[in-house]
C-alpha cells in the first residue's frame, strides 16, 4: 500500500538520523593486507535507542537501514577484491573498424559488474568501482553503449548526475554512438520507463520531457540533429515513442481543469455574493454596514477574508482557462504547464482557505462565537489540513518545479 507523501518525507527524515550499526573494521598489524583483513563489527546500542526503535513502523526503517548499510560494505570488499583488467579492454582494440563502436563484452565473458550497477541505478558500487578502476569507466555493453548512455537510457538521475561530476572524459562519453547508431540523446528519448516513473500521464509525460531536456543541453549541438540507423533525429524519436502518452496527458489535464474550474466558480461566487450581503445588514441612512460602527477591526477583517478568496478564485479561472486553451505541444508540458499548474494549486488553496477564514470569522462578528476566543488555532488547523491535502494531490508538480529550476540554475551547456 502506498504510503502519504507526509508520512514518506518522515520516514525519509528518521532513515537519514538513524546511525549506521555496522562498521568494518581492519587490524593495524596486517593493515598491508587489506583484502583478507578488513571484517565487519556490529556495534553496541543503547538499552534507550533500543527501546525506542523497537516501535514497529520504527524498526522497519531501521532494519532498512541497516540492510543497506551490510550490503554496500560487502559490495565493497568484494569490489577491491576483483580483478577488474578482466572486464576492460584497450580502447584503441576495441573501437577500431566501425563508426558506432564494439562492444568490450565478448560473448563468453561474465557479465561487467560496472555495467550492471550502472543499469541497476545502484550509485554506491558505481562510486566505489571507479575509486578502486578508474578505466572500468571506458567499458561497454552488449550494445556498443557506455555507462553513460546506460545511466540515460535507464534514467537513473542521481547516478547521471554523479558521472557528469565526476571527472571522467564525459567529452568521449557525450559524443559515443552506440551500434543502432543512437547518440545518448537517442537513448533519452525512448520511452522505456523503469518502475519509478511517477503515476499518472500528466506527470510522466512532464518528466519525460524534463529528462530529454536535460540530456539534450548537456550533449554537444551537433548530435541534436544526428539520425540514427533508422534515419531519425533523437528530436523525431521522442515524438513518435511519446505520442500516446501526449494524448493521454491532455486528456488528464483537460479533464482535471474542468473540474477545478467548476470549483474555483463556486468559491468565487460564495465569496462575490457574501460581500454584497454582509452579517448585520446596512444602515438604511447611510448606507454603511451596521457592524463597521461598533465592530470595525472584525469586520474589517471579514471583508479581507471575503476579498482574498474572491480575487484568488478569479486568478485559478484565469489560469485555468490558459491551461485549456493550449495546444498542448511537447514544449508545454517542459515549462508552461507544470507552471500553471502550480500557480492554479496554490491559487486554490488560498482560496479555499480564506473562505473557510471568512467563514468562521463571520461568526465572530456576529458574537455566535465567543468574543473573548482567539480564532487562530483553529485557522491554523484548517490552514494545515488543506496543507496536507495540497501535498498530497501535487507533491509530484512541486518536485518537478524543483528539479526544472535546480537544472536550469546548474546547467552550463556545452560550448560550441
Amino acid at each position: 500500500m502506498k504510503s502519504l507523501i507526509p508520512l514518506h518525507i518522515l520516514r525519509t527524515i528518521i532513515y537519514s538520523c538513524i546511525p549506521v550499526l555496522y562498521k568494518e573494521s581492519r587490524p593495524v598489524h596486517i593493515a598491508e593486507e587489506p583484502n583478507n583483513s578488513a571484517s565487519i563489527h556490529k556495534l553496541n546500542r543503547s538499552p534507550t535507542v533500543k527501546f525506542i526503535l523497537g516501535c514497529p513502523w520504527l524498526k522497519e526503517i531501521d532494519d532498512a537501514k541497516q540492510s543497506h548499510a551490510v550490503a554496500v560494505m560487502l559490495g565493497e570488499r568484494l569490489i577491491r577484491r576483483e580483478d577488474w583488467s578482466n572486464y576492460v579492454h584497450t580502447e584503441d582494440k576495441d573501437l577500431e573498424g566501425s563508426q558506432f563502436g564494439i562492444s568490450s563484452e565478448k560473448k563468453h565473458r561474465m557479465p561487467d559488474p560496472l555495467i550492471q550497477a550502472t543499469r541497476l541505478g545502484i550509485i554506491e558500487m558505481v562510486q566505489e568501482i571507479l575509486s578502486v578502476y578508474p578505466e572500468a569507466a571506458y567499458s561497454f555493453d552488449g550494445k556498443g553503449r557506455n555507462i553513460l548512455q546506460i545511466a540515460v537510457e535507464e534514467k537513473k538521475w542521481f547516478l547521471y548526475d554523479y558521472l557528469m561530476t565526476s571527472g571522467t572524459n564525459m567529452d568521449r562519453m557525450l559524443s559515443a554512438i552506440d551500434c543502432e547508431g543512437n547518440s545518448i540523446i537517442h537513448l533519452a528519448a525512448r520511452r522505456e520507463s523503469p518502475p519509478s516513473t511517477p503515476p499518472g500521464a500528466f506527470q510522466q509525460m512532464m518528466w519525460e520531457v524534463l529528462w530529454f531536456k536535460r540530456v539534450q543541453y548537456d550533449s554537444f549541438p551537433y548530435l541534436w540533429q544526428l539520425q540514427n540507423s533508422d534515419g531519425k533525429t533523437a528530436k523525431q524519436v521522442f515524438e513518435t515513442n511519446h505520442a500516446s502518452l501526449r494524448e493521454k496527458a491532455e486528456e488528464t489535464v483537460r479533464a482535471l481543469a474542468n473540474t477545478v474550474l467548476i470549483v474555483s466558480v463556486l468559491i468565487g461566487t460564495i465569496n462575490f455574493a457574501a460581500i454584497f450581503t454582509v452579517p448585520g445588514g446596512f444602515d438604511q441612512t447611510t448606507g454603511e454596514a451596521i457592524f463597521l460602527k461598533n465592530r470595525r477591526w472584525e469586520f474589517g477583517l471579514l471583508m479581507f477574508y471575503l476579498a482574498g478568496g474572491l480575487f484568488s478564485s478569479l486568478f485559478t479561472m484565469g489560469t485555468l482557462l490558459v491551461i485549456i486553451f493550449l495546444r498542448f505541444e511537447t514544449d508545454d508540458f517542459y515549462l508552461s504547464l507544470p507552471c500553471y499548474y502550480v500557480m492554479d494549486m496554490i491559487s486554490i488553496f488560498y482560496s479555499a482557505v480564506f473562505t473557510i477564514v471568512a467563514a468562521f470569522q463571520a461568526l465572530i462578528v456576529q458574537r455566535v462565537v465567543i468574543t473573548d476566543y482567539r480564532p487562530l488555532p483553529v485557522v491554523f488547523f484548517i490552514y494545515c489540513l488543506i496543507a496536507l491535502v495540497l501535498m498530497e494531490t501535487s507533491y509530484l508538480i512541486f518536485d518537478y518545479v524543483y528539479y526544472l529550476i535546480r537544472y536550469c540554475l546548474c546547467y552550463r551547456g556545452q560550448e560550441s
